[in-house]
């Protein structure tokens, strides 16, 4: 009876973000102008009165897990000191990758470094040595340490409420330091979970069209399959069918085994470019463009553009990344939680922020610093194509100018592909979680049927967005969603550190 019930859809969870949706979707098809224009014009309301809290909340992430990382915090142990961890470093780190920056890297790797060359904040020439340098600086900035801070704070409150205090596997477990146990159970926390899936539905939904138009436009750079209605059809119901059978093996198999296979095959690439590009070039771009990024960290974590008159470029790609991260934050923290049971805070940061923004940095200064230097040379003219063929067409056309250009095209197109699977798979079964009544840690997955209904939702979603609606007003409604989402992680910050200073403080008193 109780196993039947745990089964059930949460109805308060499930149906909110579910109906919203599918509105939002009907209203961008019935005029997609007009939604894209108020969607956008209300983020801009938004960004403008509140762009100053997005950065400084992205910056306070940053800082308290610094702190934790040199504070007896890195000594607590999610389950207890007896706990034992489930999975290797290896597989840890491997899953933690792939189901966070996976899809977005193979998207942006070359798309944003040209992108903000070519385009970069007012007061700088575009293609200039100043361009480059706020190219890189600004690129690390978005995709390194920041993104995975604001997932962490998400998951450490959850994380200790779940495994030492045995509260079930929801974004309203976070809230257990500071509101105690009967608010973070009630129905206040189902809304704050219903909150979150919608605005993580509506991203993922937006990522994978994205995904969707970057798999069929590497179709077209190696068979004379062209972008349409049905290609894109295929490829969305071949996706949610290969994710749905990762899910079905559940995490200890298929998202563990993908993931691993996966970021083998990003090193492989990764170390060939660096062979036959421009080596000396990227080395030292990595070196200068890593201690531009570092010298000048409070400033990129605290640029608004006031002085230059550039708002709107830092509302349109600062403020905006960490509104999309924050819109993942909860249930990243989710699924992080998942993959860390038996890891000590510390071994959770250097495997879940310090290893994956090296990594990072790794791959943007490779595939972002060959590209700018195809850019400058004159090699290709990437900036050009992506204005007349899109982000999707940027690193088909970068490849296009390396050795084996080909062969590396159908390699990018696999990890494409598998990095879509991870990212689905671990973000549909997060929402399934929330959306199962009373799911607990003991029982791993969330029931099958949810996690195949949430792949067909968020699929079908992002197939009618490319096709008829435009992925940018879908996108930026689930964008606005992160404005109250932004509140919850600030009171996921205090309720870290509440969190991490109880288990201390009942640690010292059983040893006494």
């Amino acid at each position: 009876m109780n196993g039947k019930k745990k089964n059930r859809i949460n109805h308060v969870v499930f149906w909110p973000p579910f109906i919203v949706l599918v509105g939002a979707l009907i209203l961008s098809l019935v005029n997609n102008s007009a939604f894209t224009k108020a969607v956008n014009a209300a983020y801009g309301w938004i960004a403008h009165w509140f762009d100053w809290l997005y950065l400084l909340v992205a910056l306070a992430c940053v800082v308290i897990l610094i702190i934790a990382l040199c504070s007896p915090w890195r000594n607590i142990r999610f389950g207890g000191r007896d706990a034992k961890p489930k999975f290797s470093i290896w597989q840890w780190f491997t899953m933690s990758l792939c189901s966070s920056i996976g899809i977005g890297i193979v998207f942006w790797g070359v798309a944003e470094p040209i992108q903000l060359l070519s385009a970069p904040a007012e007061e700088i020439e575009a293609f200039s040595g100043e361009a480059v340098m706020f190219s890189m600086s600004n690129t690390y900035l978005h995709w390194t340490f920041t993104i995975y801070a604001i997932y962490i704070i998400a998951a450490i409150p959850i994380g200790l409420a779940v495994y030492n205090y045995k509260q079930n596997m929801t974004i309203g477990s976070g809230l257990y330091f500071l509101l105690g146990e009967k608010m973070s159970k009630g129905n206040i926390a189902k809304l704050i979970d219903a909150l979150c899936v919608f605005a993580l539905a509506g991203g993922i939904a937006t990522s994978m069209g994205q995904g969707i138009m970057q798999i069929t436009s590497g179709f077209g750079y190696i068979s004379p399959i062209e972008p349409s209605t049905f290609v894109w059809l295929l490829v969305a119901a071949g996706i949610v069918i290969a994710f749905t059978i990762s899910s079905a093996t559940g995490l200890d198999k298929g998202m563990n085994w993908l993931s691993s296979q996966n970021v083998k095959l990003y090193l492989i690439v990764m170390i060939f470019i660096l062979i036959v590009g421009p080596t000396s070039y990227i080395l030292k771009l990595g070196v200068q463009g890593t201690g531009e990024y570092i010298q000048n960290f409070f400033h990129l974590h605290t640029y608004l553009g006031v002085d230059h008159k550039g708002e709107d470029w830092a509302d349109w790609w600062t403020v905006f990344y960490w509104a999309v991260w924050f819109s993942y934050a909860p249930v990243a923290g989710i699924f992080l939680t998942r993959i860390s049971y038996g890891r000590t805070i510390k071994e959770f940061l250097l495997v879940n922020m310090i290893a994956p923004a090296i990594f990072g940095i790794l791959w943007f200064t490779i595939f972002g610093g060959t590209a700018i230097n195809m850019q400058l040379s004159g090699t290709v003219d990437i900036a050009d194509a992506l204005n007349v063929k899109g982000l999707e067409s940027a690193v088909f056309e970068f490849f296009k100018g390396l050795p084996l250009g080909s062969i590396l095209i159908v390699v990018f197109l696999i990890i494409i592909i598998i990095s879509f699977i991870t990212t689905a798979d671990s973000m549909t079964s997060s929402i399934a979680i929330l959306t199962t009544s009373g799911f607990a840690v003991e029982d791993n997955e969330p029931p099958l049927y949810q996690k195949v209904m949430w792949g067909i939702i968020m699929g079908t979603l992002a197939w009618v967005m490319i096709c008829f609606a435009g992925v940018d007003g879908t996108k930026m409604l689930a964008t606005l969603a992160t404005f109250p989402i932004l509140f919850i992680v600030i009171i996921f910050l205090f309720s870290s550190i509440r969190g991490m200073n109880r288990i201390l403080q009942e640690e010292k008193k059983n040893e006494k």
